[in-house]
């Protein structure tokens, strides 16, 4: 027997102008979140115990239903949550361009279609703020396209700011939450975070 850690990894918009699935009204309309991992660990509270350690994978973000992993470990009590963002082919997916870790398509304000994409490898690590065990399960890994797309300029004379914000604010982006009824979605009683994100590389 066993403990069932159960992982929803997924978009999410919390602004109210920016449509996390869909065409865009009047704001940003994201219609596809794409990151690739190399690894995604589930870290114990106990000093001295062995990581749970899941391979390569790619992430569709907004794909229903949202990805998910189930772990059955012998460990009851998760401290931490690694995610290892690297374009490794093991994760290629189709419509992602070569070597990219992250992407993000979709249409601005005005309608025109806009994609953007990264190649940059970091580790994400989310321990948990209480100092303590996470919990309840399930949890969700949010990544909101709201904060990670905030401010950013889609005109080609801009291209590099572009990719600058697109690097620097996907920390400040993801957050770990409860999802309370495990349906796989950020409801409006979930937006309090259990864990948020620190880079560590």
């Amino acid at each position: 027997m066993g403990n069932e850690v159960s992982l929803t990894v997924a978009g999410v918009a919390s602004a109210p102008d920016v449509a996390a699935i869909g065409e865009a009204q009047q704001g940003l309309g994201v219609t596809r979140m794409y990151v690739s991992t190399s690894a995604l660990s589930l870290m114990p509270c106990r000093e001295g115990a062995d990581d749970v350690t899941l391979g390569a994978r790619g992430y569709d973000l907004l794909s229903e239903p949202a990805p998910s992993e189930r772990v059955t470990t012998a460990v009851y009590d998760l401290c931490s949550v690694r995610v290892d963002i690297d374009p490794v082919s093991q994760s290629a997916a189709d419509g992602v361009p070569e070597g990219a870790s992250l992407y993000v398509e979709g249409k601005d304000a005005a309608g025109e279609p806009f994609a953007l994409s990264s190649e940059r490898s970091v580790s994400l690590l989310f321990p948990a703020e209480s100092g303590k065990s996470f919990g309840d399960q399930p949890l969700l890994l949010g990544f909101d396209a709201s904060v990670w797309l905030a401010g950013i300029p889609l005109t080609e004379d801009l291209a590099d700011a572009a990719q600058d914000l697109f690097d620097s604010q996907l920390v400040d982006s993801v957050a770990l939450y409860v999802d309370s009824n495990g349906n796989q979605a950020l409801d409006d009683d979930e937006q309090t975070p259990v864990a948020r994100a620190s880079a560590a590389r």
